[in-house]
């Protein structure tokens, strides 16, 4: 497995659950525990589902405005597998190119609970740093053709919609006209008019984007899968690489075979529990006497990342 390093900001943004375990280990931890322990969000390990959603993307990303035919691509799996890391991961590594205005090749917004074409417009034209994004019942027809416009000019190729599985509870924008434009209807108009290669991420019910919008599910054709990892060797494979990659921090502990399915069955294979996780055993190690990972950190660490409660679930124990 090859890897990729990330920038912290290019990891999925914390949810509220994470924003408490930082305040914590401030109380918890050294400052020198802290500042090396946060160098493990920027490893990012390139695994076979990850590597083939970026292909797709590259390859829509390349043929979006060649082709009068629209491409489109749906990516699924479960929260904290690194949907939103690809799309930063995408939108940053883009090379300078005279085909489009810098840093305007991707566009990516997110669709909240009940999204409304104010708001996606409103977002997207944020993206493009547009003067004045702001989007009522009044504007939004003008918005919109503002915003074609200008994504036209800028030579954007990509549209990425991050909770695109909000699309089941969308709402229609009340205007005056009350011409009933949903966010669906949006994108369509985007992949069409501009036109955008788009991908939409999102849970798995965005498999079931026909049952939303037929005619927009007909045209994003590929389909791709973040998955959780399953115990076994590619487990095991992923688990050694992200250890590697670590160079700042010994952590070869962990991809001996027993500790890597001990890992396992603590995250159930999910990247995001597990390198919140692996954070946690670099904190306690590097705050205990001896400074280096030992298999006596490992419930303490599980503790304080899953609590009292699922003790009984501890591994390590």
């Amino acid at each position: 497995m090859s890897s990729i390093d990330i920038n912290a900001d290019d990891l999925d943004e914390p949810d509220e659950e994470e924003r408490q375990a930082q305040t914590r280990r401030l109380f918890t931890y050294s400052v020198h525990a802290i500042k090396q322990a946060s160098l493990v969000a920027r490893v990012f390990v390139n695994h076979p589902d990850f590597k083939a959603s970026l292909q797709g993307c590259d390859r829509i990303f390349q043929l979006g405005r060649e082709f009068s035919l629209q491409q489109g691509a749906v990516i699924v799996g479960p929260s904290g597998m690194g949907k939103t890391a690809l799309i930063r991961y995408f939108c940053n590594s883009l090379p300078n190119s005279n085909l489009f205005e810098k840093g305007q090749g991707a566009v990516a917004v997110r669709l909240p609970k009940k999204p409304n074409v104010g708001h996606l417009v409103g977002s997207m034209l944020r993206q493009i740093r547009y003067p004045f994004p702001q989007v009522t019942a009044q504007t939004v027809s003008a918005k919109r053709e503002v915003l074609i416009e200008a994504l036209r000019q800028k030579g954007s190729r990509m549209l990425f919609v991050d909770e695109a599985h909000h699309l089941r509870s969308q709402t229609r924008f009340r205007t005056r006209q009350a011409d009933g434009t949903t966010v669906s209807d949006c994108i369509r108009e985007f992949i069409d008019e501009v036109p955008l290669g788009v991908v939409l991420t999102g849970t798995e019910e965005l498999l079931q984007l026909d049952e939303v919008d037929e005619a927009l599910h007909n045209r994003l054709s590929a389909r791709f899968q973040l998955r959780n990892f399953e115990a076994g060797n590619l487990w095991i494979g992923f688990v050694r690489a992200f250890c590697k990659q670590c160079a700042f921090f010994d952590l070869s502990l962990l991809g001996e075979k027993a500790e890597a399915e001990k890992l396992h069955k603590a995250t159930g294979g999910n990247l995001r529990q597990f390198k919140r996780l692996v954070t946690e055993m670099v904190l306690v190690a590097l705050d205990a006497p001896s400074g280096r990972l030992e298999a006596t950190h490992l419930p303490l660490a599980y503790t304080r990342v899953c609590g009292e409660v699922r003790k009984a679930e501890n591994p390590y124990v």
